[in-house]
């Protein structure tokens, strides 16, 4: 399995205000991945065509993690990108 992980500070106090941005952002990889996701606690998980997504916060960060079977590896570098992007988006400081 092909793995992205990434940790960032989310920048905000309102843990209302986290959720709903990992809610954006969560559609977005649901768009890309070709799945639906659904709140495991704190997480928002996609669990599609053998790949899992999770983008799970706390206090201060956000974690995302993305774990991509054998036939979704050539896209990795791309969706890495993607929630990168994503990411900027919904929880960006500009």
């Amino acid at each position: 399995m092909a793995e992205i992980s990434m940790r960032r500070s989310h920048g905000f106090d309102d843990p209302i205000a986290v959720r709903s941005r990992i809610e954006g952002l969560a559609d977005k990889v649901a768009d890309r991945l070709g799945g639906e996701w659904h709140w495991e606690g704190d997480a928002a998980v996609c669990e599609t065509r053998g790949a899992e997504a999770r983008v799970a916060y706390d206090a201060e960060v956000i974690r995302i993690d993305v774990s991509l079977p054998l036939m979704l590896r050539p896209l990795k570098g791309k969706l890495e990108s993607k929630i990168d992007e994503y990411y900027e988006r919904y929880f960006g400081q500009g």
